[in-house]
């Protein structure tokens, strides 16, 4: 069987043929004519085969980019805690100051008298006496700096204690007290916010604090004293400042006019804030 060979591409056609199967050139040698053989262009189009690249995948970018995010609102969050919580203790610590009384005003630790029996009908609280020297000898010396960070016990079973807590003035610091005591058969497990209940009014060394709540008040070296305040009173903060005059020592005390039966602790830490 004789074939045509396409001159263009190569493709052997059938001699029938005049045309190119593979390209529509015209093969050469075709009988029906005797002109000079034209070579036309072939009439197929070849499209370009376009490879498109995948995409890389973005997922790390997303991912990466979520956890950096993240870190920024965490860190906005965080200073803006830190922020609110400075002007908290800046309108707050007014409410928890333990400014000391002006002098001469100033007045020696209270004697307080003897309570008046429970089954009293007529049981009160009396005032506090003072005692009779008005300028004890001052038993430490004036703090020059106040203590940084300190930790101090406080007995349930005695009166007022002086702490190894110095202050100094204007100084604002943070005053935390844990532990619970047991105020003899009465009460037991007390915290420091102290027993509330009016039955317990006679027990009270100072009647307008809870009964066996932590009270606190700056010492002098003179022997004079601050106003007295309570540790962990309901609704406030722990966050504390001094009054311009006012340097020494913290003294604290559990609110019990009959501290002797009493067993436990409280354990108060102080911390300065600037």
């Amino acid at each position: 069987m004789s074939v045509k060979k396409c001159k263009n591409c190569g493709y052997e056609n059938d001699s029938t043929m005049n045309f190119c199967l593979e390209c529509g050139i015209q093969l050469v040698g075709n009988p029906l004519s005797a002109a000079k053989t034209e070579i036309l262009p072939a009439t197929g189009q070849s499209v370009a085969t376009v490879v498109v690249p995948k995409k890389k995948s973005r997922k790390y970018f997303w991912i990466f980019g979520g956890l950096v995010s993240l870190l920024i609102l965490l860190l906005l969050g965080f200073i803006a805690t830190l922020y609110l919580a400075r002007r908290s203790g800046q309108n707050n610590a007014s409410v928890k100051t333990p400014t000391p009384m002006i002098s001469p005003t100033r007045k020696p630790s209270p004697m307080p008298r003897k309570s008046a029996d429970i089954g009293s009908s007529n049981a009160s609280v009396e005032p506090p006496e003072t005692e009779e020297t008005t300028a004890p000898d001052p038993n430490f010396t004036p703090p020059a700096k106040p203590t940084a960070q300190g930790v101090f016990n406080v007995k349930a079973d005695k009166n007022w204690q002086l702490s190894n807590l110095d202050v100094v003035p204007n100084e604002k610091f943070v005053l935390l007290a844990v532990g619970s005591v047991n105020l003899e058969e009465i009460e037991k497990d007390v915290s420091p916010e102290g027993v509330a209940d009016k039955k317990y009014q006679t027990r009270r060394l100072f009647p307008e604090f809870p009964f066996g709540a932590l009270l606190m008040r700056t010492r002098y070296a003179d022997g004079k004293y601050s106003k007295i305040s309570a540790v962990a009173a309901k609704n406030s903060t722990s966050i504390w400042q001094n009054a311009p005059d006012e340097r020494g020592r913290l003294e604290f005390c559990i609110n019990d006019n009959a501290p002797d039966g009493n067993d436990g602790e409280f354990i108060v830490s102080l911390a300065i804030i600037e």
